[in-house]
């Protein structure tokens, strides 16, 4: 049966042209720890490195900035709150955050408060003032909910950080690069991001951006070789070497490297085709009889929606969808539990589609197709 995609939010498939290639490519000829001893494939990988790194500077806007690669953005965020905050200490977060963020708070003893956001996910900055309180170090957001694709304001967010003098901390993990987001304009402490979702590059490889002023107080959050500054039983106190003991992913970083090359060829096709989508697929689940969308279509819209149902579990919808059509999707929590408390959602989660740029028009059809037979046998019964 043909395999029918509605997963991107989790990860992204197909990958993007190319990106299969580089990998094997990088593991048939180029394997090399790089920084540790030299030859022609160690100067190569390093080349890349450095290219790939200049390329996600640029795709977040962070002039003289020194992306820091890790195994993705759950150890980014881990860093950027083990490395920075102190038991006892209190951030300000939206009230759609993913447990990437929200086990880690807790995981730390850091006391958080939520933004307040109405029974559609959509937040009230305006709340933010009566939140910060003595102890309160910083703001930490989605740039866009993994549950109901809704971007956050980060320019408003930013405006509230600054008023308060707090950092601000960006998961960009759904976003990127559907939204465009400038570390610079917005003048971030740090940003997380990671190379298997919206950028179309293999799992197992993401990392952080972080300012000058913010890296140089942020702790490592884990310690070992980096191939400079052997003679010290310390970290190296320099970017990136400080946050990248080990040895780093080089055939995703391969991946990754060939995956912005796609998108940079065909960026402006990629956006305009998932707004598309995202007016596109909601067309089709609003007008399903027996179910509802969660949240609400905005103008800035991941194509990206969550769904709840007044006539079938949804455990046995996504059952019936994936055995009769081939139809993949998503339902539960998503991670993300805080986010359905707010959405009333919890504890039954939602079911989730989420398109990419190579989901067809047909697809979408097959998908409205799906639905309408299964949710009209339920209601005849």
């Amino acid at each position: 049966m043909r395999r029918i995609y509605f997963d991107n939010a989790a990860t992204s498939w197909p990958k993007a042209e190319g990106v299969s290639d580089a990998v094997k490519s990088y593991i048939d000829n180029s394997c090399a720890n790089v920084e540790r001893t030299f030859s022609a494939a160690g100067e190569e990988g390093m080349d890349m490195l450095m290219s790939l790194r200049a390329d996600i500077a640029s795709v977040f806007h962070a002039q003289d900035s020194i992306p820091v690669f890790n195994s993705g953005l759950t150890e980014s965020i881990n860093t950027l709150i083990s490395g920075f905050l102190e038991k006892g200490d209190h951030v300000i977060v939206t009230a759609l955050e993913h447990n990437a963020v929200m086990r880690t708070l807790e995981l730390n003893g850091i006391s958080f408060s939520p933004v307040e956001a109405d029974s559609s996910g959509v937040s009230d900055y305006s709340s933010i003032g009566k939140l910060v309180k003595a102890g309160t170090k910083a703001i930490i957001a989605t740039a866009a909910s993994n549950v109901t694709g809704i971007a956050e304001d980060l320019q408003q967010l930013s405006l509230e950080a600054h008023k308060y003098g707090l950092d601000l901390i960006i998961d960009s993990a759904q976003a990127s690069p559907f939204i465009d987001i400038s570390f610079d304009e917005l003048d971030l402490s740090a940003l997380a991001f990671t190379a298997h979702k919206g950028f179309l590059a293999p799992e197992g490889l993401g990392g952080f951006i972080a300012s000058e002023s913010f890296a140089k107080k942020l702790r490592p959050f884990k310690a070992g070789g980096t191939g400079s500054r052997s003679d010290l039983l310390s970290m190296p106190d320099f970017l990136p070497d400080k946050f990248e003991a080990g040895t780093l992913n080089l055939p995703a970083a391969a991946g990754f490297r060939a995956a912005l090359d796609w998108i940079k060829a065909h960026e402006k096709q990629m956006k305009a085709r998932e707004a598309e989508l995202s007016d596109m697929l909601y067309s089709v689940l609003s007008s399903a009889e027996g179910l509802t969308v969660i949240g609400k279509k905005t103008a800035e819209h991941l194509p990206l929606y969550s769904v709840s149902s007044s006539c079938m579990d949804l455990s046995r919808l996504t059952y019936e969808i994936n055995r009769r059509a081939g139809i993949e999707a998503r339902v539960g929590l998503h991670c993300a539990p805080a986010a359905h408390r707010t959405l009333g959602t919890f504890p039954a989660g939602t079911l989730r589609f989420s398109a990419g740029p190579f989901t067809t028009d047909e697809e979408i059809s097959l998908l409205g197709s799906a639905l309408k037979e299964v949710l009209d046998e339920e209601l005849l019964h």
